[in-house]
């Protein structure tokens, strides 16, 4: 269910970055020519709505525009494009769990010029550094509960997604340390980053077709959310 399968976090980053956005985002699924098209914020609904679309039909690409949305829709969607071998094609923006579990998943990706795909944390980064106890409060105004109820709930909740997204990432071949490491020194990326075409590869995101000057995007659109970072040629890529 939406309000129990992630945290308050993404919900508000999606938001806020949705009311920044140049055009309003609007949910719509359609099938065209081969060319699967989702646009919208990622959920169980919609997923539904889009493979209903495609069933028993071929489908080759997948173009998607989205500001992120459901964790395990996400995943889901993720997994669907990454069994059936599609390309993914990003034409506007592709951010938060679309960024995390669609676009890696893809056989061939493009971020078409202008475009962008950027990352800002997942649920191995919200365990890590504590931020999946602001789903705490939240909880327990939904559902009447005392902190410490609320707590064990939160908990469970952020292992057993701990757990789905690290199957999710093995199954793709990704290391998903992509999905927080500009959070950390030396990037300290305030909000969402995104990177260069090689430091992608470096994650197993790959191969990706991006315009020569991808870094140069213009992403005044979303206000100071977005950052551009470069990895460090001897950055460690494992996360601990």
């Amino acid at each position: 269910m939406r309000t129990d399968t992630f945290c308050n976090f993404f919900i508000a980053a999606s938001l806020a970055l949705m009311l920044l956005l140049a055009t309003p985002a609007v949910a719509d699924t359609r099938l065209a020519a081969g060319t699967a098209y989702y646009s919208g914020p990622i959920s169980a609904g919609l997923n539904q709505q889009l493979f209903a679309a495609v069933k028993g039909k071929t489908v080759k690409r997948l173009v998607i525009t989205s500001s992120g949305g459901e964790v395990e829709a996400g995943i889901a969607l993720g997994l669907w494009v990454f069994d059936r071998r599609l390309d993914v094609e990003v034409t506007d923006y592709c951010l938060s769990s679309c960024a995390n579990y669609v676009f890696p998943a893809g056989q061939r990706k493009t971020i078409a010029p202008g475009a962008v795909v950027a990352w800002h944390g997942n649920y191995h980064h919200l365990q890590q550094t504590g931020l999946w106890r602001d789903d705490i409060a939240p909880r327990m105004a939904r559902h009447g509960e005392d902190a410490a109820t609320a707590e064990v709930h939160v908990r469970e909740l952020v292992d057993r997604l701990v757990n789905l997204e690290r199957d999710f990432f093995a199954h793709i071949g990704v290391n998903e340390f992509i999905c927080w490491i500009g959070k950390l020194p030396p990037y300290n990326a305030p909000n969402y980053y995104f990177l260069s075409r090689h430091d992608m590869a470096r994650f197993g995101v790959a191969p990706v077709q991006t315009s020569p000057d991808y870094e140069n995007t213009d992403v005044a659109d979303f206000s100071d959310h977005i950052k551009y970072i470069t990895l460090g040629a001897n950055q460690d890529l494992e996360s601990r």
